[in-house]
């Protein structure tokens, strides 16, 4: 009950102090646990995700250097900012959600010096904002390669190739560890460099090559397929990364030959690669109707073949050939598994100069049904998400052109009508 007085009042000033106190707290409790976050990040604000359904990534040879551009589904070309006359921008690769589009360059510098190294960049071309350094060593980086299966955490790390070793890469905290050769008996975490422990490789691997050129994943990152360069070219092997009672398996070699290329089938990981200049890969290898006395023979000079990594020993050859006149180079595989690309040419002077851009079916002998899409000379081709085309560079007049097609070789377009281009690659998204 009132007893007659007035209700006492808030004074102004009091509710306004109450109010500011209020949203002070607030304001910094979201810094705090911003910044919380912001930790967690460790630096990476890469969420927005990219429409880049359509485009295509590819490298523009200028006067001075090369530069990382993209071409939007109705022809626009994209120009990465940030560039400057004599940077190197190489090695594109979409990352397998089409949301960025990774490549290397040397336009970077390493924190806290002078020093220009090729280290690894993530650009979103559909907003075209400035690419972003993901890697500081002094060591150069090369060759990034996710996952073509799908398999776990397949967007979040790729492989890459620095100081001639195999490291994991992941973009997310800008961190690398080395996988080949392996350190120890298990996969372990190696230095800033990605030397490994005294730099050194262990023999077996000392005894395939000096150095690793590239690797992929397959059979859902249970295996590394890599290159090695030796001393009489390259040598193909396979690390299996599942340990065994007693660690990892030796790695085993494949093939060798003056330059290997390879491919993962998308759907079931096993491994194409085109070798060129066939070589076997050490005196082990060498079956005895191959010697004759101090002679060794070799059963083909240039080949596709194709094996699974689970059985490695049973390799099936796809196309070959005894003679320089005949030689396979850049393959790339169907999305649905089914068919595989490549270019085709004469072989001379450790490089084979195409002639032609061949599909035909991914199976024991396929090369026994080939369809020539495109004559001249063609170089690097890709498919498209859906199967439906394939893009590549033609030369043509003297310069290096984009050009698409649908894979029954119809409906041939050009993309770019200016300048020299490299490396075309279709986004994945659909």
């Amino acid at each position: 009950m009132s007893n007659g007085n007035p209700p006492i009042q808030t004074p102004k000033i009091v509710r306004k102090f109450i109010t500011r106190s209020v949203v002070l707290m607030v304001t910094i409790a979201v810094l705090f646990y911003g910044y919380q976050w912001a930790q967690q990040q460790k630096g990476d604000f890469d969420f927005a995700p990219a429409k880049t359904a359509g485009m295509i990534g590819a490298v523009r040879l200028e006067d001075e250097g090369q530069r990382a551009v993209a071409f939007t589904a109705d022809g626009k070309l994209v120009e990465n900012p940030g560039y400057e006359t004599g940077v190197i921008d190489r090695d594109l690769v979409w990352q397998p959600d089409g949301n960025r589009l990774f490549f290397v360059s040397d336009r970077g510098k390493v924190p806290g010096s002078n020093i220009k190294a090729f280290n690894i960049f993530r650009w979103n071309p559909a907003t075209n904002d400035a690419p972003v350094q993901r890697t500081d060593g002094t060591r150069g980086r090369g060759n990034p390669s996710f996952s073509d299966e799908e398999a776990p955490g397949r967007n979040s790390s790729a492989l890459i190739v620095s100081g001639g070793f195999v490291l994991e890469f992941t973009p997310k905290d800008k961190s690398t560890r080395q996988v080949l050769p392996p350190l120890g008996n298990e996969i372990s975490a190696s230095d800033e460099e990605g030397g490994g422990s005294a730099g050194q490789f262990g023999r077996v691997y000392e005894s395939l090559g000096t150095s690793f050129r590239l690797a992929k994943w397959c059979k859902g990152k249970r295996f590394i397929a890599a290159v090695m360069r030796n001393d009489s070219g390259e040598t193909l092997v396979l690390q299996d990364l599942e340990p065994g009672e007693k660690g990892l398996k030796s790695p085993v070699p494949i093939a060798g030959g003056e330059r290997i290329e390879i491919a993962v089938n998308p759907k079931d990981g096993r491994i194409v690669y085109c070798i060129q200049n066939f070589r076997w890969p050490n005196e082990k290898m060498i079956p005895p109707e191959f010697k004759k006395g101090n002679r060794v023979t070799v059963p083909f000079r240039h080949g596709i073949a194709i094996f699974d990594p689970e059985n490695p020993t049973q390799t099936e050859p796809v196309a070959l050939s005894q003679s320089d006149e005949i030689a396979f180079g850049q393959p790339v595989i169907s999305p649905d598994g089914s068919v595989i690309a490549v270019t085709v040419g004469k072989f001379a002077d450790a490089a084979i100069t195409p002639g032609q851009l061949v599909v035909m079916p991914l199976r024991a002998q396929g090369g026994a049904a080939p369809t020539g899409l495109v004559q001249g000379e063609v170089y690097e081709p890709d498919w498209s998400p859906d199967g439906g085309r394939l893009v590549y560079i033609k030369r043509d007049a003297g310069k290096r052109h984009i050009y698409s097609i649908k894979n029954d070789g119809s409906d041939e377009k050009a993309v770019s009508t200016e300048g020299e281009f490299a490396t075309p690659k279709y986004s994945p998204q659909q």
